[in-house]
């Protein structure tokens, strides 16, 4: 059984269109979140593609209200959030109300679970399947998580941390007038959004991305270009990871309405290329040399 949704044959017009409507969303995030343009349009890519993303910042950086409000804008979607701590079993997580039902997952302080726990939800991660108490299949489209720390090699969780396609570092406000904005705006409700997705279109965009998007003469020479340099840094990234690059690059040139990926889109790769955020700055000069 695959875990993404195929319904159709689809076109691009049709994911063209659902695009869109993500970039309306996207510009209205950016109007109630401020100075998080990077991990908005992180989280919009991995829904769109499926995948699952990882935030790392200090609490109270609104890690979780993102997430939220994103889910707040589709249409029929079932949202799931869980506090994680050292107590938590499979078990228990698997079996809290709405887990299992939830297209959009968000575990807060991950890595603050057993390790057996995050290594029990592997399964959900690669084929939407729980296993506990038995084998379930999930609709889940993206897992989200968040921490205040990494893992270190150590911990033995290199698998489930490699499942995170997309990973953001989160900072405080750094602008006085955007803190300012923050402290000193209401804190009143919000008024019906303007803009929102169908979750059943949604569903169907990965399966358009990898069929519709091809690869330009450009991006494959850029993704080699881009390997090599990678290597030459020390940077190690496995040939599964490197699949899910390439479908974050097809995922970006979608969002650019274009057809295929060229080098320009390898420039934005930056979410899904770090491991730990020692590796940001080596990463980021090496994607500015992409011409």
């Amino acid at each position: 059984m695959t875990p993404f949704t195929t319904q159709g044959t689809g076109t691009l017009d049709e994911l063209f269109r659902q695009v869109e409507i993500c970039q309306r969303v996207e510009e209205d995030l950016n109007r109630m979140i401020l100075e998080r343009r990077d991990v908005i349009r992180m989280a919009i890519l991995a829904l769109l593609s499926q995948e699952h993303a990882y935030q790392i910042g200090p609490p109270g950086t609104a890690k979780s209200l993102l997430v939220r409000t994103l889910v707040g804008r589709i249409f029929g979607a079932t949202y799931f959030e869980s506090l994680l701590n050292g107590e938590v079993s499979l078990s228990s997580l698997a079996g809290a109300r709405g887990f299992r039902e939830a297209q959009v997952i968000f575990l807060d302080e991950v890595f603050r679970a057993p390790k057996n726990t995050l290594l029990g939800l592997l399964p959900v991660l690669n084929e939407r399947i729980i296993y506990a108490p038995s084998g379930k299949n999930l609709p889940l489209l993206s897992l989200f998580a968040a921490s205040n720390q990494n893992p270190s090699p150590a911990d033995g969780l290199d698998a489930f941390y490699d499942r995170f396609t997309y990973r953001s570092l989160i900072r405080p406000i750094r602008s006085g007038d955007n803190f300012l904005k923050l402290v000193l705006s209401g804190a009143g409700g919000e008024d019906t959004p303007p803009y929102a997705l169908k979750l059943s279109d949604l569903t169907g965009c990965r399966h358009l991305i990898e069929t519709r998007i091809g690869i330009g003469p450009s991006g494959r020479e850029g993704i080699l270009h881009l390997r090599e340099r990678l290597i030459g840094e020390g940077i190690f990234i496995s040939d599964r990871r490197w699949r899910k690059i390439v479908l974050a690059a097809r995922t970006i040139a979608a969002y650019s309405f274009e057809e295929s990926v060229n080098s320009r889109h390898l420039r934005d790769l930056l979410a899904v290329l770090w491991t730990y955020p020692t590796e940001i700055r080596n990463i980021e000069r090496i994607l500015g040399e992409i011409a």
